[in-house]
């Protein structure tokens, strides 16, 4: 199980920390991440430029996504969210589905 922190660093740019627990309760690996929120993400799920809240309802939500798929040491350390959809073509469906609006 991972532990997701999501911080907002302005704009629509975040941190993401990822804690892994090796078994409950007991720390594992962290990564940290650098990411943006991109007008194509916005746009698919209907999420607001202004609406902090939900950009990282949003994020949170993707790298949950992206946990499903692959190991948080895979994940490139920074990219914008519509990266996703590179190696995941139904992300941007799949995402919209996921947070709310």
């Amino acid at each position: 199980m991972s532990v997701i922190r999501v911080e907002p660093r302005g704009g629509r740019d975040f941190e993401v920390t990822v804690a892994e627990e090796t078994s409950p309760g007991v720390p594992g690996l962290s990564f940290t991440y650098q990411v943006r929120v991109d007008d194509k993400v916005l746009a698919a799920t209907g999420i607001a430029v202004e609406d902090e809240p939900g950009q990282i309802a949003l994020v949170r939500a993707s790298f949950e996504y992206l946990l499903t798929r692959e190991s948080a040491r895979s994940i490139l350390r920074s990219f914008e969210l519509s990266t996703i959809s590179r190696y995941f073509p139904t992300y941007p469906a799949d995402i919209a589905g996921r947070v709310s609006r």
